[in-house]
This record gives C-alpha cells, structure tokens and sequence, in this order.
C-alpha cells in the first residue's frame, strides 16, 4: 500500500511536471510569435514608408539595414529567408538586396568554446585527440554553421563545418511557428494562398531547410556533385573525409580561391566571358543532364582559382528535376532562344497545376508581353531572373500553379545568375545561352537510355497497329506487372538481332550501298559494281566478329564503318585497283556517306540561330555527342580567337582500328581528310596540323567561319 501510494504521488508529480513544461512551452511559443509578429508588422509598415517616400535619403539607408539586422536577431531561419530574398530583386527595392546580401557571409561567429563542446559530443574525443591542429578563428560564418581550417593527425589539411549550437532546435520551433502563421492565412486568404502555392513553397522550404541541418546528408549530396562533374577538370568539389563526419560536422577537403568580387578586377574581358559561360554551362547540366541541381550558388559558396578554375561549395541545398521537368525545361528553352512563343509558353504550362478559375488566354498575353520585353535586353537590363519569376508570378495571378521543384529552381537560378552578371553585365543571354542548350538538348535527345523509354511507349501499337499510340497512353512503367519481363525480353531480342545483323550487314548495307553505288559507277558498270560490293560485304563479314567492343552506340558504328572501308580496299586491290586508285574511290564513296551524316546537325543547327559561327559551335557539338561521342572519343575544348571553334581530339577508336591493320595511311587519306569538306559545307574552313592516324598526339581540329562562300560540289576529292 505504501508502495502504492508513492508510485501515485511520483506519476502525479511527473504529471504535473510535464504540464508545467507544457505551459512552459507554450508561453515561450506565444511569446516568440508575438515578437516575431511584431517586429514583421514594424518592417511591413517602415517598407511601406520606403516606398512612398523615395527621396528620403536617411530612411533608404537606416530602414533596410534595420530589417537585416532584425532577421539576423531572430536566428538561424530568419537568417536564411533574408538570404532568399537578397536574391529575389523582383520583390525587393536595390537597397535591402544590398544589405540582405550581407547575411551570405557576414554572419557573426559563435565562441570556439562552443566548437569546443560540439567537437567532443559528437565524437565522443577531444578536438586534440581528433586534429593535429585547429584554428580558433573561423574562415567563414554563416547562418547555420562556421567553418573552421584544420590539420588532421596524419597531416591532410581539411575544413571543419561545425553546425551552430541549438541551430536545430531553434529552427524546428520557429518552422512549426511559420506553419501555424501560414494556416491562419489560408484560412483567412484561401485564394490566395492557392494562387501563390504557398503550401508547397513553404513545403519546400522546410524539407531543405531540415536537409540542411544533417551535415552527413549534405556529405552524401556533395559526393553525388563530386561524381557528376568528374569529367571537367575545371570544377573543384572537396573531397569529404567520412571518418570525420556526424550531423553536426563536416570535414571536407580545404579548398582555396577568390570570391566573386575579388578576382573579377583581375580579369580581362575574354577571361570574364569564358567564365560566365563556363557557370551557364554548369548550370544549365545540373538542371538538364543531372536532374540535380546546387539550389544555393551564391557568391560566399563559389570561389574562382588564379589559374581559371571554379570551386563549389556548400551543398546543403539542393534540388531535383524529374525527367519530365526536364525536358519541359529544355523545350521551353529550345523554344524561346527560337522566339516561338506559343511552344514556349506550352512547355511552360505542361508544368502547371490549372485551378478551376485558370484564363490560358490572359496568362499567354501577359507571357507574351514579358517574353518580347526580355528579347530584346542584355541581362543587365532585363535578366533571366526577373523575367523567370515575373513569369512564374503572374501564373499564380491567372490560375496556374508551379510544382515545389520548379520553385527551388527559380530560386537556383536566381542566385547563379548573380554571379553571371557580376561578371559580364552587358552579356546577351539569348547569344550566350543558344550553344550551351543546343548541345544540352543534343545529348539528351541521343541518350539510348531515354530513347529506349521512349520505344517502351510507343512500340507495341505501332508495331502491331502502324501508328502511335495517343499521349494519354503514355504512363509510367510498372515494374513489378507480370507483362513487364516479357516486354524486357522483346527490347533484349530487339538489341541482339541488331548486334547479329551487323555481320551480315542487315543494318549497314541499304544505307551505304546506294551512296557506294553512286560512287563506284563513274569507273566501273552496273553488273561489276555489284560484283564489287557483294565481295566487299562479304569481307566485312570476316572482319565484324573482330571489331572491338565500344562504350557507346556511335563509335561501335563507325568503327564498323573502319571495318567496311578496310574491306572496300581489299576488294578493289583485288580487283586490280591500284593503293591510289583504290584510296580515291573509297575517300569518294565516304563523301557521299559524310555529306549525309553531315546535313542533320547543321539542320538542327539552323533552328538554333543564323550566325554562322553559333551554327558551326552547333553542329561541331553534335556531332561530338553523336557518332563521334564520348567516352569512346575523348575530346577538349581549346580557347581560340572570335570566328573560331577549336576543340582536340584526344583519343580516337578508328584510328585505333586501321593502326591495328597497320593500314594508318588509309585512314589518313580517307577518314581524314573527310573533314575538310564537310567543314566548307558547314560554312567554314578547317585547319590542323595532323592526326592521331598521321602520328600525331592530337587531332586538332580549327574551324574558321566563312562569309560569302560557294556552296561545295556534290561530289568533292579535294582534302
């Protein structure tokens, strides 16, 4: 009984323990909404007192100063909205950008005894115990966490991400206050809330502003960077030291460089240029090839190296695209850098959710209005940001509501673009951004994994029926229905047939035998032309099985081509051709076949733009995703004077194959000199001083735009 009676007086006094830290609690969570109420309702009322008096100039530098330094009282979170809206020059007036802008790095530390405490906890050791050398004073500070510069035991040099203390805490309060204030506005402003996706953008906010808070998750996302952009030596992820890694720390590899801001003075104009398009080039393969994309690419996370290389840094914020987003994304663009408005605006709403009260009419007037307004601007003028968001705004205003991922990336591209204008003001984004899409579009339009997805939809029907199946067949695939292995062992017969029939020439022969015919005619008649290609097929036949395998569909091709000129030469020296005559006639059958192979990239090309060298970047560029693409083919691009697109090849499989067959010559005075032409029906000339067939290390393509040209003969034997 006694003991009875004392578990009851315990459960009552734990009871009333937890209410009196309920109420606890909750009086601190009112009071911390009151404050935060307050002082927004105070900074709505100054920026209403901004605007309407424009002229005051003591207002326009104490109001916006006092709004930063009020989000930076609140904490960690209201931090991190401030950095947000510094890029958003579309909402706020120049001067809180300016000092909004200072939260990206101007954040002050917290105490190294702190660090101190945080070290030991996560780890369970002292920070000696774990570091040869630690300095006290951070490098950086930021909203969420500081780092620190740091050697290890065995003497690698790191930094050391330590996450603020009670960051976490802080932030999952005053996330559940901002779901509760955002409540009371749907509740009271339903339509609106719907209209701006409010939800969803703060949805999106919360899940990567948690993600940031777990610095393993953020190592994760950095390594997945790190293996994206493991083919370009030019940009520099750190590397992450697992062993030295929990949710709080992050020990990475130290990196160095100069800001934005420091090392802009120091470049000509030709090197701020190359820098510009090399970030709207990395850009533009996060949201198209990669499908996952840095969210955060402001100036205080990207640092420029003396010798032209860019360093990325922290990854805690980022997002991804789903394959239909992207190339919803990807058309838009392929539209509009055509001024096809329509289509644009097509692919922009496919993205859409449409309310009920959705005018398709009104939002494409205003589209249409703000598209020809950025036409015709430099970024300076009218930048891709302002015209993106207004874009995104008034679908909100007409009924039409953008996914959380398209959100995200707005606000990606937001901040990268600020570094791009930093750079070069007076950049036309329409010049600059047509070669960087056209080759984006041209890889993933040839990528044999899509493709193959592709074929899954539309195959069947038209297979069986003759005729594609209507769009709203189109589902994603389930995997686990019993139909599925089946259809996987029809793609798999499909794919071997294709690999047995190249021996036999059932995909070669009906598209080279007409261009070999034409050829062959002018020195031999019908009845011995089809004598020749007969043995000529036949020797190709011995010599398929022992082509070597390649990584990618277009160089197995050409390199079965390789196989096919080396079986045309024997068969004409056979003949009683000879090593010359036989030469001259396979380099003429090879024109005819490269003409053809040409005319598709320089049609796409023409789609993109009319400037004779933009049109050469194109169709070089596709031709390098497709036959001649990597890794099979390794290729780099080469800095070249205006007019100029120049580019080495490093290795190359067919050159390989007739160096194999010690017949090297033949593919000099063949497969070489193919270019030259193909280079004059491109509108250019090209110049190199040898190939890798010749003996050379590289070949070294220069190709110099040409204006007021003769269209090149039909026929040409002219290298």
């Amino acid at each position: 009984m006694f003991l009875n009676n004392t578990n009851l007086a315990t459960e009552r006094h734990n009871d009333m323990n937890a209410r009196s830290a309920g109420d606890r609690s909750f009086v601190r969570k009112t009071l911390r909404l009151i404050r935060i109420s307050r002082l927004m309702i105070r900074h709505y009322w100054a920026f209403r007192t901004f605007t309407k008096y424009p002229d005051d100039q003591q207002q326009r530098l104490t109001i916006p100063k006092q709004f930063a330094q009020s989000l930076l009282e609140l904490g960690p979170l209201f931090v991190k909205l401030g950095q947000i809206l510094s890029t958003r020059p579309d909402v706020l007036p120049a001067a809180y950008i300016t000092e909004l802008a200072r939260l990206q790095e101007h954040v002050p530390p917290f105490p190294f005894a702190q660090v101190r405490l945080i070290i030991k906890a996560q780890f369970g050791k002292a920070i000696g115990d774990l570091f040869r050398s630690f300095d006290a004073q951070p490098v950086a500070a930021a909203s969420l966490a500081q780092v620190h510069l740091a050697v290890l035991k065995d003497g690698t040099p790191v930094a050391v991400k330590v996450q603020r203390p009670f960051a976490q805490e802080r932030i999952l309060a005053d996330l559940d206050l901002l779901a509760d204030l955002i409540a009371v506005f749907r509740r009271l402003f339903p339509g609106k809330a719907r209209r701006l996706n409010l939800v969803l953008g703060f949805n999106e906010f919360k899940r990567y502003t948690l993600q940031e808070l777990d610095f393993s998750r953020e190592a994760k996302t950095l390594e997945r960077f790190k293996r994206n952009f493991s083919a370009w030596p030019d940009i520099i992820i750190p590397q992450v030291y697992w062993n030295f890694v929990t949710p709080k720390v992050l020990t990475m590899e130290r990196v160095s460089g100069l800001r934005l801001k420091d090392i802009a003075p120091t470049l000509s104009s030709q090197e701020r240029t190359r820098l510009s398009h090399r970030l709207l080039e990395l850009e533009m393969k996060m949201f198209i090839a990669d499908g996952f994309f840095h969210a955060d690419l402001h100036p205080g996370n990207i640092f420029f190296t003396a010798d032209g290389k860019i360093v990325l840094l922290d990854f805690g914020m980022y997002g991804a695209l789903s394959d239909e987003h992207r190339d919803h994304f990807i058309l838009y663009w392929y539209a509009g850098l055509q001024r096809q408005t329509k289509r644009a605006f097509y692919h922009l709403i496919k993205q859409t959710a449409r309310l009920k009260n959705a005018d398709e009419n009104a939002y494409y007037a205003t589209f249409k209005e703000l598209a020809e307004r950025f036409y015709n601007s430099t970024i300076a003028e009218r930048s891709l940001t302002q015209t993106y968001l207004a874009i995104i705004l008034r679908g909100a205003q007409f009924g039409f509501v953008f996914p959380s991922d398209l959100l995200l990336q707005a606000k990606a591209l937001t901040t990268a673009e600020a570094l791009v204008l930093s750079l070069t003001p007076d950049l036309k984004f329409e010049t600059a951004m047509q070669p960087i899409i056209a080759h984006e579009f041209a890889k993933r339009a040839t990528d044999f994994g899509r493709l193959k997805v592709l074929a899954e939809r539309v195959l069947p029907e038209l297979l069986l029926f003759g005729a594609l199946p209507p769009a709203s067949l189109h589902e994603p695939s389930v995997r686990d229905v019993a139909f599925q292995p089946a259809w996987g062992d029809a793609l798999k017969l499909v794919i071997e047939q294709v690999k047995t029939a190249q021996p036999n020439a059932g995909m070669l022969r009906p598209f080279l035998d007409p261009q070999a015919r034409k050829a062959l005619l002018h020195s031999y008649s019908g009845h011995e032309v089809d004598a020749l290609l007969d043995r000529t097929w036949a020797s190709y036949a011995d010599l398929a099985p022992a082509v070597p395998a390649q990584a990618t569909i277009g160089a197995r091709f050409m390199v079965h081509l390789s196989a096919l000129t080396l079986a045309m030469y024997e068969t004409l020296l056979s003949a009683g051709q000879s090593a010359e005559g036989a030469t001259t006639l396979i380099y003429d059958v090879g024109w005819l076949v490269y003409t053809k192979m040409g005319e598709v990239p320089w049609a796409m090309a023409g789609a993109f733009s009319q400037d004779g060298y933009e049109k050469l970047r194109f169709a070089t560029t596709a031709f390098r995703t497709f036959p001649f693409d990597s890794p099979s083919y390794g290729w780099k691009d080469i800095d070249a004077e205006p007019g100029v697109v120049a580019f080495d090849c490093l290795t190359c499989p067919v050159a390989a194959y007739f160096r194999a067959h010690t017949t090297s010559e033949l593919c000099v005075n063949t497969w070489c000199k193919l270019d030259y032409p193909l280079a004059r029906q491109w509108g250019s000339e090209l110049t190199r001083t040898g190939t890798i067939a010749s003996g050379a290390t590289v070949c070294d393509f220069r190709w110099q735009t040409v204006t007021d040209r003769e269209e090149p003969d039909d026929q040409s034997t002219q290298g």
